[in-house]
This record gives structure tokens, sequence and C-alpha cells, in this order.
């Protein structure tokens, strides 16, 4: 049999020209309006509309691009906060997103020890509450059943407030509870984590000035504060001294005395959560007095508040270094303070404000002296803080860099803020504002941490008000009286040989740093 290739060939492409045809869509038409179904003779043209151009989408600068007015109102701490008991209380900032909780509790014990001995004892104490194990579950049984549902509980006892945190499913949380109480207020500090974590404490203390940014930290503290208890240092043979019943005398009462605040976030309900909460909280009270030994004398005492020796001048650490690290500093205010809000204003625009500031333009920008510098204020509600002005240099340039510095801060104090400077300063201030908030979490912790601290419950929104209120000459005001480069300190990790020309200065030996009495 014979085929006409040519007449198969023709009839397949007419098939799949039908086919196509077939399969594609029908073209789609607007409908018409019923008001449009007019004849053009009974149109009046007076009411003909004339047809407008589209507007273009993109303006045709971006200076001519337009943004809506900021407005940002912070999240109220009375609209998550609950009362558990008398001296118990927290917030709760529910996100049911994600199956996940955070729990931190924050116990008030102001605490600081008695004798320089007990100082390596309470450093190691605070991480072995949770590492160590406790309540007759092992610290290999602690870690495993952890890892197996992909849980944390974590431990740590500051100057003021003793804490722990819990990040786990919500599925998870009330067994999570029972676990952190029966382990944290009966901890067993086992002796295998003990000598881990004595072990690590040895490493970190010989490894202390291992970089100049460290030994920057520990000379700027050394020239600036009076010797206290809360800057004890303990060295290696006070650790090598301690013992795991240095560990469980230290811990008496950790978890047990003082108010308790709390912050909560992540898939909970609110009423089920503050009821599972009141019965955790008297169960852990319950388990705290059934465990916590009655001490004739407690190895602790109240901390003093951080005093300042006040010797302005410059002060070096012989440092076989190419770059120098430097910190000026003068003491500043505690809070809360008139002057806080305005300085942070001026400190934003002399060298906060990283590269629209001041300090950044004139010795990095201009000169290439610093890859960064930078001033800060302190934000601290418990001691004076300190005003910073710092930077990295080469030690060739350390003269010259100080020189610039001194320029720009006197520049500053004389003639005040421009008003472009003071408008960009506010606003960057006031926008930075909701970075606080980001998250359920975050939110519950800094409402937490807030009232721990005494703040208003109007603290963030006021906040706002206060820095729109700073003044041009406030801020001048403010460089005046906190950034007086005669009254700084001048802290310098370099070559004491290579700084001839910024004599006379005081050098400190670097195993002199500690503060041991």
């Amino acid at each position: 049999m014979k085929f006409d290739f040519k007449v198969i060939f023709s009839t397949a492409v007419s098939v799949l020209a039908l086919v196509a045809c077939s399969g594609s869509p029908e073209p789609q038409t607007e409908p018409v309006p019923e008001t449009s179904a007019v004849s053009s003779s009974s149109l009046d043209s007076s009411a003909v509309v004339p047809v407008q151009e589209p507007k273009s989408a993109l303006p045709a600068s971006y200076k001519d691009i337009q943004f809506p007015e900021y407005k940002y109102v912070a999240p109220y701490p009375k609209d998550y906060r609950v009362e558990i008991a008398p001296g118990i209380s927290g917030y709760i900032v529910s996100d049911r997103s994600l199956p996940l909780v955070n729990f931190s509790v924050y116990f008030e014990q102001p605490r600081t020890p008695l004798a320089l001995k007990d100082e390596a004892a309470t450093s190691m104490m605070g991480g072995l509450l949770r590492r160590g194990g406790g309540g007759g579950v092992s610290a290999k049984a602690l870690d495993d059943s952890l890892e197996f549902i992909s849980a944390g509980i974590s431990s740590s006892v500051g100057t003021f407030t003793a804490s722990f945190d819990i990040d786990c499913l919500s599925k998870d949380f009330k067994n999570m509870l029972a676990l952190s109480k029966l382990v944290l207020t009966a901890p067993a500090f086992d002796k295998d984590q003990f000598e881990i974590m004595r072990a690590n404490f040895l490493t970190a203390y010989d490894r202390r000035y291992d970089t100049p940014a460290k030994v920057l930290s520990a000379l700027r503290s050394k020239v600036n504060y009076a010797s206290n208890p809360r800057l004890w240092d303990a060295n290696a043979d006070d650790y090598k001294k301690v013992k795991v019943a240095d560990l469980k005398r230290m811990a008496q009462g950790v978890y047990a005395d003082g108010r308790i605040v709390f912050a909560l976030s992540g898939d909970v309900d609110k009423d089920s959560a503050v009821a599972m909460l009141k019965e955790f909280f008297e169960s852990w009270n319950a388990s705290v007095a059934k465990n916590v030994k009655k001490e004739d004398k407690k190895p602790f005492q109240e901390p003093t508040p951080l005093s300042f020796v006040r010797k302005p001048g410059i002060y070096v650490v012989d440092k076989d270094i190419s770059q120098a690290n430097i910190s000026m500093n003068q003491p500043f205010v505690r809070r809360p303070h008139a002057d806080y809000y305005p300085a942070a204003v001026a400190n934003f625009i002399l060298g906060g404000g990283s590269f629209t500031s001041r300090l950044m333009n004139r010795v990095r920008s201009d000169e290439g002296l610093a890859y960064s510098v930078y001033s800060s204020v302190g934000n601290d509600y418990r001691d004076t803080a300190m005003v910073t002005v710092a930077l990295q240099t080469k030690v060739e340039s350390v003269e010259f860099a100080l020189k610039l510095i001194r320029e720009v801060v006197n520049e500053f104090a004389e003639n005040g803020p421009t008003e472009e400077e003071l408008a960009q300063a506010k606003k960057s201030l006031i926008e930075s504002l909701p970075s606080l908030f980001d998250s359920p979490e975050s939110i519950a912790l800094v409402f937490a941490k807030g009232e721990l601290l005494g703040k208003s419950d109007d603290h963030y929104l006021d906040y706002v008000k206060e820095i729109n209120a700073v003044t041009a000459d406030q801020v001048k005001a403010m460089v005046k009286k906190y950034f007086d480069m005669d009254k700084m300190t001048t802290s310098i990790v370099a070559p004491v040989s290579k700084l001839e020309s910024i004599k006379p200065f005081t050098v400190i030996p670097q195993d002199s740093l500690e503060f041991r009495d």
C-alpha cells in the first residue's frame, strides 16, 4: 500500500489548527453598562467628560516622593500586665502564629559577695543552677530530655536579679514549668558539669586580655571607678579553690526572696496562662520553702552604687599593636534625670548617629583616621552612667585624632546644632522606637524589665514628647556639660614608645587592672 505523505501532512496540520482553535479561550469583552446604551444624538455635548491622560506611576525625581506622616504609638504596658499574687506580676503577649512559647522570670535579688573568695563561686553558680541538674533529675537526663523536645532552660544570677528562661513548643509548656521548678528549686550542681564549668572560667581568665578591646574595657573601669565589691575580679587561684559546697552555700535563697516579675509570650491564651501560672508560682514557693535551709548569716550583702574616682588625664596600657584603642569618658547621670533626653539628642548629632554624625564626618570621612569613631551616653537606672567618645586609629595618628575630636566637640559646644541636624536627630531617635517592640517576646521583656527598673506606664509615650521638646540651646548646654574634654579620662591601649607626642600620661601595668579589694 502506498501512502501519500503530502496528504497526510496536510490533514495533520488542519487537525492541529482545529484543536488549537477549540482550546483557545474566547476573547473577553468588558460588559457595557446599561446607562451607556444611549444614542449619540441624545447626549448633551456639555456633559461629555474629556479624556484625561493617566498620571505617571513614578515621580520624576526621588525628591518628589511623598511619604505619609510618621505615626507610631508604642504598646501600653497595662494592656498586657497581670497580677498573679502579691509581689508576683508580669506581662503576657499572645501570638498564635507559631506554636512557640518564651517565658522569662526575674527574681529581684540585690546581692554581692561578702568576701572576694566567694566572687568565683557566685560567678559560676548562675549557669550551674541549670546545667548541674537537680530535683532528682541528673544533668545528663535533663540535657537529653530538653534536646528530645527541642526546648531550652537557662539560668543566671546577677547583681540585682536572678532569672531563668524557658523556650519550648506550646504543647510542652506546662511540662517545662514543672521541670524547671524541679531542677531550679533543688539544684544538684553535678560534679562533672562543675569541673567543665570551672575549666571554662579558667580558660576565660587566661584569655581575658587577648584582644586590645578587652584590655581597654578593663582600663576604662580601673581609671574611672572607685573599688567596689560589685567590680571584684576573681582570678585563677580563686576558681581553683571553689568547691561544690561553696556553690550550694551561695545559691541559698537565690530564687526565694524579693518580688517576681515575668514575661510570657507566644502561643498562649491569656486567661488559661494566668490560671496555669497561679498554680505554678504557688507550687514554686512551696518547693523553695521546703528546700532552702535557714542560714544564720547570709553569705552576701546589699550592693552599693558605683562611684567615680574622677581623675581626668591620659592613662595608657603598653601593648605592641599598630592600632591604638581609645576611650574618653566622663560621669553622666542616673535615670530618671531631666538631662537625659537633651543629652541623647546632642549625642546623636555628635557621634551617635553613625555616618550623619559630626565625629564620623570629620575624623573618618574628611581625614581617614578611623574606620569607626562614635560617642554614646549611658542609660542606667541603678548607677551614674558615663558618656563616651571612642575610636581606633593608627598609633602614629593618635595626637592628630585627639586634636580633631577636641575641635569638633568645642565647635559644637560653642555654636550648637543646625536646624537640620536637630530635626534629623529627633526624627531618627523617635523612629527607632518601634525596634524595641519588634516581636511579642520583645514587648513582654521590655515591659517586665521596665517594671523592675521602676519605669512608668507612660514611659514610651513620654519618650516621644521629651525628644520632640528638646531645643537647640539645650543641646548646646549638654555638650558643654557632659562632653568637656578637660574633665574626661582618656584610656589608651597602644605602644608607650610611640606616644611621646601626647605626654604627660600615666602608664598602668596590665597586671594591675583587676579589682581585688
